[in-house]
């Protein structure tokens, strides 16, 4: 059951959520196929972790998954050859650790489903080092529902999280150390019925799309410096029910 992937350098690694789940890396080569890469497969923290997400910090040497069931981050480190040692693991700041992602200073900065007061969403940070954490910013509420998906943007000064159960978009800020300030709980809000999964933002920053599951479209918003969403309506129709993730460029 894969549920997310990455890749680095022409190094992939997946992330399979069913059975006791794994993680399990693959080469790129010259006409991009996917070659499996022995010895790469890695247990996750626990058989019943809920792994969400898999992705390569900045450099290329440290592998992070969310584990939402075991509310942890396993972290690993990517040798030369490519193949993982670990996991270890560091416990989630708040409940329910879902969607991540890193800023260009090695920041992590994670979603958390249920990291808020009374269960709403909420969105931590974390400096890396190595196999230890230190916390930066702890369980930063919303005030929506269900967190999922997490996307910062290039200078990493800005962060924006998918309410899948509010139906928005929440936006926050980030200073030099990743500490994060919440600038509007719902920065950007779906059409009637909406359930925003995945988020990506252009690579001009000009625009932020989301997969509105809830009305099966691709939806996008156009982002202000401030942060400030404007919706713009659906750009795509029709999805397909399974569809989960986006990726833009």
């Amino acid at each position: 059951m894969p549920v997310s992937v990455t890749e680095h350098d022409g190094l992939v690694y997946v992330l399979n959520a069913g059975g006791t789940g794994n993680i399990s890396g693959f080469t790129l080569d010259e006409r991009g196929r996917l070659v499996p890469l022995p010895g790469s497969t890695r247990p996750l923290s626990t058989a019943s972790s809920g792994a969400a997400q898999v992705a390569f910090d900045p450099p290329g040497d440290q592998l992070a998954v969310t584990e939402k069931a075991a509310n942890a981050i396993a972290l690993y480190q990517v040798r030369q050859d490519g193949r993982p040692t670990g996991p270890s693991t560091i416990p989630s700041s708040g409940a329910t650790p879902f969607g991540f992602a890193f800023t260009r200073r090695d920041v992590l900065v994670v979603s958390e489903a249920g990291g808020g007061p009374d269960g709403t969403s909420a969105v931590s940070s974390y400096d890396l080092e190595g196999r230890e954490a230190e916390v930066v910013s702890g369980s930063v509420p919303d005030g929506q529902q269900a967190a999922c998906w997490l996307t910062v943007n290039r200078s990493g000064h800005q962060a924006f999280v998918a309410n899948a159960a509010s139906g928005d978009i929440s936006a926050y800020s980030l200073d030099r150390r990743g500490v994060l300030s919440l600038l509007a709980g719902a920065a950007g809000v779906l059409p009637s019925g909406g359930k925003p999964l995945d988020l990506a933002l252009t690579g001009d920053e000009r625009f932020l799309y989301g997969l509105d599951a809830g009305n099966h479209t691709l939806v996008a918003f156009a982002h202000r410096p401030d942060g400030t969403l404007d919706l713009l309506g659906a750009e795509a129709t029709g999805l397909p029910l399974q569809a989960v993730g986006i990726a833009v460029r």
